[in-house]
C-alpha cells in the first residue's frame, strides 16, 4: 500500500504541512541565547529544505509523464486487478491503526541541527579545503589571530599565492579598494548632480534659520508643538451607515438631533437651480439666502416675504402678475420694491439702503 503514488503524494503533503507546523511552534519561541537563536534558524532552514525538495517530488508526480498516477486513479474504480487489491486489502484490515508520527517529528525541535562546515570561507582566503570538519574548523581558526602572510604554507591550497607583507598581492588589494572608492565618488557626485536644487533649497533653509531671531525662532518652535488632535481620527474610516449629516468636529451628530430637525426631509427649489436644502430650518433660511436671490433677480422678481415658500419658477411668476394686477402697476419698481440685507442682517429697500451707505451708516 505505501508504494503506491497515491499513498506517496499523501503522505508527502502530511510530511509538507508537519514541518510547516514545526516552523511555526519553533518560531514562537524565544531563544534564550546567541547559541540558541542560531541553532534555531538552521533547524529552520533544515525543515525548509526538507519542504522544497518534497515539493519538487510532488510537482513530478502531479505531472504525471509516465501516466503512473492516472492508472492508479482509473484502478480505484475497478478498471484494473490493482484496484482490487486495494479493495481486498480494507476488507481485510478495517481498522487499521494508523501511525502518527508527531513526537518523532516533535524530536527535531529538540536536537541539536547537524551544521556542515563548508569550505567556501577557507576557499576565499586560498587555504585548503579538504580534511574533516574539525581540521576545517581549525584552520580557519588560525586566521583569527594569526595574519595570512605569517601562516605556514601548507594550510593554503595547491596554485594558491600566499599574500605578503610588501607584495604584489597586498598592493593588487590596495588596487581593488582605490577603485571601489572611485566608483563610490562617482556615484556620490552624480547623486549631488541630481540633487543640488534640493541641496541648495537645505541651505536657503538652514541659513534663513540662522538668521531669525530669539522671539521668531521660539514663535516657530510653539507653532510646530501644536498637537494635531484629529490626526488619528481623520485616517480612521468614520463609520456612519445611517448616512447623518457631518458636525463640526467632523464626526455624524446624533439620530435624535437628526430626527429633532427633521435633516431627512428634502426640499427642492427650483428657483435655486433644484438645489436640495434638508431640514425645515435650512429650508426656511435659504429665501433670504444669496442663492434664491439671484434666482428671482434672474427671474426679475422682486425677494419680498410675498414669495417665501414658492419654489417653483411658474407659481413666483403668475404671483408676481397678480400681484402687479392688484396694485395696478406695470412696471416693476426696484427703488422701492428690491430688497437689500447688511451685514447684521437688516432688510432695506433699494432707495434705503442707497441712502444709509451714502451716509456711511451701513
Amino acid at each position: 500500500m505505501s508504494s503506491t503514488l497515491l499513498e506517496l503524494t499523501r503522505a508527502a503533503h502530511e510530511e509538507t504541512e508537519r514541518f510547516e507546523r514545526l516552523i511555526v511552534k519553533d518560531l514562537q519561541n524565544e531563544p534564550a541565547s546567541n547559541k540558541d537563536r542560531l541553532s534555531q534558524s538552521h533547524r529552520v532552514r533544515h525543515m525548509i529544505d526538507q519542504i522544497t525538495s518534497t515539493t519538487y517530488k510532488l510537482v513530478d508526480i502531479y505531472e504525471d509523464k509516465d501516466q503512473a498516477r492516472k492508472d492508479e486513479i482509473a484502478a480505484l474504480g475497478g478498471q484494473t486487478a490493482t484496484g482490487t487489491n486495494i479493495r481486498e486489502y480494507h476488507r481485510r484490515h478495517p481498522s487499521a491503526r494508523v501511525i502518527d508520527t508527531t513526537d518523532e517529528y516533535e524530536q527535531l525541535l529538540q536536537e541539536e541541527p547537524q551544521i556542515e562546515f563548508s569550505g567556501e570561507a577557507l576557499a576565499a582566503l586560498g587555504l585548503k579545503t579538504g580534511g574533516t570538519v574539525q581540521q576545517r574548523a581549525e584552520r580557519l581558526f588560525l586566521t583569527k589571530h594569526t595574519p595570512l602572510e605569517k601562516l605556514d604554507k601548507k594550510h593554503f591550497a595547491k596554485g594558491a599565492q600566499k599574500p605578503k607583507q610588501n607584495g604584489v598581492v597586498a598592493a593588487s588589494h590596495q588596487n581593488d579598494d582605490s577603485q571601489e572608492i572611485a566608483l563610490m565618488e562617482s556615484k556620490i557626485e552624480k547623486l549631488c548632480e541630481i540633487l543640488s536644487e534640493t541641496i541648495m533649497r537645505t541651505k536657503e533653509n538652514v541659513e534663513k534659520k540662522q538668521a531669525l531671531t530669539y522671539e521668531e525662532m521660539e514663535a516657530e518652535r510653539e507653532d510646530e508643538e501644536v498637537p494635531d488632535i484629529e490626526s488619528d481620527d481623520e485616517d480612521q474610516q468614520i463609520y456612519n451607515p445611517l448616512k447623518l449629516p457631518m458636525g463640526w468636529d467632523g464626526k455624524p451628530i446624533p439620530y435624535w438631533l437628526y430626527k429633532l430637525h427633521g435633516l431627512g426631509q428634502e426640499f427642492k427649489c427650483e428657483i435655486c437651480g433644484n438645489y436640495s436644502y434638508w431640514g425645515r430650518r435650512a429650508y426656511e433660511r435659504h429665501f433670504k439666502e444669496f442663492r434664491h436671490q439671484y434666482g428671482m433677480r434672474r427671474l426679475g422678481i422682486p425677494n419680498t416675504k410675498n414669495f417665501n415658500e414658492i419654489t417653483s419658477i411658474e407659481e413666483a411668476q403668475q404671483l408676481w402678475e397678480r400681484i402687479k394686477e392688484k396694485q395696478g402697476v406695470n412696471k416693476w419698481r426696484p427703488e422701492l420694491e428690491e430688497e437689500y440685507e447688511d451685514r447684521e442682517g437688516n432688510i432695506y429697500n433699494k432707495k434705503t439702503y442707497t441712502d444709509l451707505q451714502r451716509q456711511g451708516l451701513i
